[in-house]
């Protein structure tokens, strides 16, 4: 069996969905789920965890930060088509990328920095409060998400330019407009 790269791109595109959607669901899951046993701890048995609500910062900092990664694959993310639908096809395709290439360069730059913060954070050698693990662990979160982010941002620059997408988000008026129509 030949490897391709089409197959080794579809690969790589199923390991990080995969990682994004587990990721998020258990780090939800956990975090509800300690939220709630901790709840009950308190208020029927006046006692409870003093780590948990760091935990949960933590979780949800990974839940947010690989949510919006996610978010770019899915095109969830909010955008206003109006001005982008009017263009004629050269001016529609020229403003799209110039949108892609803004995003790139923004999350790349973000994505460097927090970097760095997270290599100086580990360099310092804090602990966390409660939980008393390392610092950086919780602040990787950061840059995880936005390589994320930028990986799917990339991914969207060749779809555009190869013509599969002609808008950065999913845009689901139509699909609403047609279902409701009689």
């Amino acid at each position: 069996m030949a490897v391709t790269a089409s197959g080794i791109m579809a690969w790589i595109n199923l390991a990080i969905d995969n990682f994004e959607k587990y990721t998020i669901t258990v780090a939800f899951g956990v975090a509800t789920l300690m939220l709630f046993v901790n709840v009950v701890l308190r208020y029927i048995f006046d006692t409870g965890f003093f780590w948990v609500l760091e935990l949960v910062q933590y979780l949800f900092a990974w839940v947010v930060l690989i949510g919006a990664a996610h978010g770019v694959k899915a095109g969830i993310h909010l955008g206003i088509n109006i001005v982008l639908e009017r263009l004629p096809p050269r001016a529609h395709f020229a403003t799209l990328m110039f949108a892609v290439v803004c995003c790139l360069v923004f999350v790349a730059i973000v994505d460097y920095q927090s970097v760095l913060y997270t290599a100086k954070i580990y360099h310092w050698g804090d602990l966390t409060q409660d939980l008393r693990i390392p610092q950086w662990l919780p602040y990787v979160a950061i840059p995880v998400g936005l390589s994320l982010m930028l990986y799917h941002f990339l991914v969207l620059a060749v779809e555009v330019l190869r013509g599969r997408r002609t808008t950065i988000h999913n845009n689901e008026v139509p699909q609403i407009i047609g279902e409701q129509a009689p």
